[in-house]
């Protein structure tokens, strides 16, 4: 986004990769993932012409090994059918990770990439923030011009019914924004796990305009989860900038409005959804405390190898043993020791040692160059985390395919930092290593290092 990407030879490959990464998340979920499949076509076709091979790294194949026990899983599950094609759907997902983390390779990509997560973030921010405001002057001035919420909501209906080989539940929300997604919780997610790529890009771009853009991005990203009203989502945003802000006091205090806006907020939507509908927010608490007492219960009684992958197990276990109509355990972790067992369990155990000493290894490189990246990516993950500890947050395709992205992101930053990265023929004479000089500093970090080197 601040530099213009050197090397012709991935260019191509590269804006295509651009495009899913941010405008993908723009259209229905039932189409987002269709340009990830097209794009590996032509991706592998590409590197095998530049005699170069796609490679997973230790992140991917952890989350390959995760994602191969969850199609072994239809072995014993008892929806076999909803179990092969959820497992099916998150292998295609995850050619969104191989796609990133082998084509974005140099700091210029790295940058562009990080900028298409941000302004995507911002629209869809911007799209939710829109449904909301022409829902309330709606319903106090009695005009029907109200935007679609979710915004495909027609186009969901028809596809749904006539072309989607599970059932899957369509309905408009009226008072939760969901944008360009089917539910404002998965909505919620996707702006968690984005909203620190904004952070990063509003204080760190060398470009002014480039900070301005992200700046705006930033604001629609939280009034985005904002009109989401979900208190998970609240808690988690929260966290990640708070993250960002301690991690580097200096650079990220231009973050501290951004808290000032959020310590207003979350009060805010948490009374509205209070007050506009008490009983619908005091059943939420009650269901998802039983929601996870009674899925704990059915871990006990599959404790090895789980119930198989998907929701529709969880579902009709809830339906008829325990009398709720919920389609999930409203919590990822518990998701997963209810699908995969203690097996399951075991495995993303593994993911999350895996991913967290990448992100460990850009923390401690020497000079600190890969530092920023660092806390991006862990104010992401965090993020991620605490809005997991109350949804499940992995259940659409553009749920997984951001978080894809966000993994792909931290592989290929890891090689950037490890040196060992697969170049284009073009690439391996103009590359640079990420500098100081790359990404913009506080005047004060300017000084201090001005010192040091006067000292010296």
């Amino acid at each position: 986004m601040d530099t213009p990407l050197c090397g012709k030879v991935d260019r191509k490959l590269f804006y295509m990769l651009t495009f899913v990464i941010g405008a993908s998340m723009l259209f229905p979920e039932y189409i987002a993932p269709l340009f990830v499949f097209a794009l590996y076509i032509y991706f592998i076709i590409h590197f095998k012409k530049t005699v170069r091979n796609a490679k997973l790294g230790d992140i991917g194949k952890a989350v390959f090994a995760y994602l191969i026990y969850q199609l072994v899983s239809c072995l014993w599950s008892k929806s076999r059918n909803a179990s092969f094609w959820i497992a099916m759907l998150a292998l295609g997902c995850f050619l969104t990770y191989i796609l990133v983390a082998n084509v974005v390779n140099t700091k210029d990509k790295l940058k562009y990439a990080i900028g298409a997560v941000s302004v995507s973030a911002g629209i869809i921010g911007l799209i939710a923030t829109l449904e909301i405001i022409t829902f309330n002057i709606a319903h106090h001035t009695g005009t029907h011009l109200v935007i679609p919420n979710p915004l495909f909501f027609d186009i969901n209906d028809w596809v749904f019914k006539e072309f989607m080989p599970l059932e899957i539940i369509n309905k408009p929300y009226r008072s939760r924004a969901s944008a360009t997604f089917d539910n404002p919780l998965i909505l919620a997610t996707y702006l968690v796990i984005a909203t620190p790529f904004c952070a990063f890009a509003s204080v760190y771009f060398k470009k002014s305009k480039s900070r301005k853009i992200c700046r705006a991005c930033l604001v629609f990203a939280i009034a985005g989860i904002f009109c989401t009203f979900s208190r998970g989502a609240y808690i988690a945003v929260g966290m990640s900038i708070i993250i960002m802000l301690i991690s580097n006091k200096r650079i990220f205090r231009k973050l501290f409005p951004f808290v000032l806006i959020l310590a207003i907020a979350i009060p805010i939507g948490l009374t509205l959804r209070h007050h506009s509908s008490t009983e619908d927010f005091l059943a939420s608490n009650s269901h998802r405390i039983e929601i996870w007492r009674y899925s704990f219960d059915m871990f006990i009684h599959h404790p090895l190898f789980g119930l198989g992958s998907g929701t529709d197990n969880i579902h009709t276990l809830l339906r008829d043993t325990y009398g709720i109509d919920r389609s999930h355990t409203h919590n990822l972790f518990l998701q997963i020791l209810v699908e995969g067992g203690i097996v399951g369990a075991i495995i993303a155990g593994y993911i999350i040692y895996v991913i967290s000493k990448r992100i460990y290894g850009l923390y401690a490189h020497k000079e600190n160059r890969y530092r920023p990246f660092a806390v991006m990516y862990t104010a992401s993950m965090i993020g991620f985390i605490v809005i997991s500890m109350f949804e499940y947050t992995l259940q659409s395709a553009k749920e997984m395919m951001m978080f894809m992205i966000l993994l792909g992101m931290i592989e290929a930053t890891g090689r950037m930092e490890t040196d060992s990265l697969q170049l284009a023929s073009d690439e391996v004479f103009t590359y640079t290593e990420i500098t100081e000089q790359d990404l913009e500093e506080d005047e004060e970090e300017k000084k201090v290092k001005h010192d040091k080197k006067v000292i010296k």
